[in-house]
């Protein structure tokens, strides 16, 4: 069982590698990382087709997800607030995420360097960017990432000079409205689990609620248009027949009782997940994602402010008909990307929409989401 050590304090993150593609010294790596109680193994479908198109895909598992160091209570209660943090400029929960952002950190910095990948090139004559690595997140699993880039500054400066040689991008792959710390209006709020329930049952509550297929959204320049979107409902329930393929994705004969078991964890819904949900880690996840995306800038020591990891380029992709806090959280990103467009501390967001797809074209599509990712990262 392949994990990468993490932390001082001997955490380890489990990964599946799909390999070096055909002996390739330029391929490009994608380290995919999962969202909400659907760990790692929900991108093994795109294994098939990553080889012939030059990419080496990691999938990662991230903390408390099986083969991973399980959270203590300690972190746990540091994520609820139930400790005193140390900084004035920084709550528990901010305390709490950015230790999970440098886990990430460290994870790509290990694999870098230990699977001595290629580094980024241009290639002279095309101009075509060759090797390097890119980090995809998923849903939720995008704030880990957001608190990464948000306290990149505070990376040893070896790693940052070699994310400086490698990382090519960060895309946010139908981000969470947790993930972005802002709430999702009435009409656009889907995910209602419930807590009395086992585990299990509230793991199907929540692939149902997430693998469904809603009605096709659009995300325009006027945030205001969203927050007062009408309510959408999953295309199941509207009374009238549908299209098998929008089917809910958790559903057979898509996927089988036995493929959703091997791709979730539901031990997720005993406390953690619920603690990520919660509404005072908001703030901090709205921090982490206006430091990654409208101020990247820090003092290098000169007294001038630059941007931190300047070259890393920045893409959402979003599924049109994902479920409603994921269509709210890219209209929030693109309120964001619009607000800073000429800000010089600000990055440059690139948006790409999939037509037709839900929260889970990786298992629903995966060739193409492959080739997607192929023109992205």
């Amino acid at each position: 069982m392949p994990t990468a050590p993490v932390n001082e304090h001997g955490a380890v993150l489990y990964y599946e590698d799909s390999g070096v593609p055909g002996g390739s010294i330029d391929y490009v790596t994608i380290v995919l990382i999962h969202g909400t109680c659907f760990h790692s193994a929900v991108y093994r479908r795109m294994i098939p087709y990553a080889a012939e198109r030059n990419l080496r895909l990691v999938l990662l598992n991230l903390r408390g997800y099986p083969g991973s160091t399980p959270y203590t209570e300690r972190e746990i209660d540091l994520l609820e607030g139930m400790s005193t943090a140390i900084s004035k400029e920084s709550t528990p929960q901010d305390m709490a995420l950015e230790a999970r952002g440098k886990e990430v950190a460290e994870f790509l910095r290990w694999f870098i360097k230990t699977e001595n990948i290629p580094a980024i090139r241009e290639d002279p004559g095309s101009g075509q960017l060759l090797g390097g690595l890119s980090v995809l997140s998923w849903s939720g699993g995008n704030a880990a990432t957001f608190a990464m880039f948000a306290h990149a500054d505070k990376l040893p400066a070896e790693t940052k000079s070699l994310f400086n040689a490698y990382l090519r991008s960060f895309v946010m792959y139908d981000p969470s409205s947790t993930a972005v710390g802002d709430p999702a209006p009435p009409g656009l709020k889907t995910v209602n689990v419930d807590r009395s329930s086992t585990f299990e049952e509230q793991a199907k509550q929540f692939g149902l609620q997430v693998g469904s297929f809603y009605p096709p959204f659009t995300v325009s320049d006027d945030i205001e248009a969203a927050r007062s979107h009408p309510p959408r409902h999953a295309l199941q329930d509207s009374g009238e027949p549908i299209d098998p393929k929008y089917t809910p994705t958790v559903t057979e004969p898509k996927m089988t009782p036995e493929e959703f078991k091997s791709m979730t964890h539901p031990p997720i819904m005993e406390r953690l997940q619920h603690v990520n949900w919660a509404a005072e880690l908001r703030a901090a996840h709205a921090k982490n994602v206006y430091h990654t995306l409208c101020d990247c800038t820090s003092d290098d020591g000169s007294g001038m402010r630059k941007k931190v990891l300047p070259a890393v380029r920045m893409h959402v992709v979003w599924c049109d008909m994902t479920l409603g806090e994921a269509a709210w959280a890219v209209a929030v990103l693109k309120r964001h990307a619009i607000d800073h467009a000429h800000s010089p501390t600000a990055r440059e967001v690139e948006f790409h929409v999939l037509e037709g797809a839900n929260h889970f074209v990786q298992w629903e599509e995966p060739e193409r989401f492959v080739n997607v990712l192929v023109g992205v990262v």
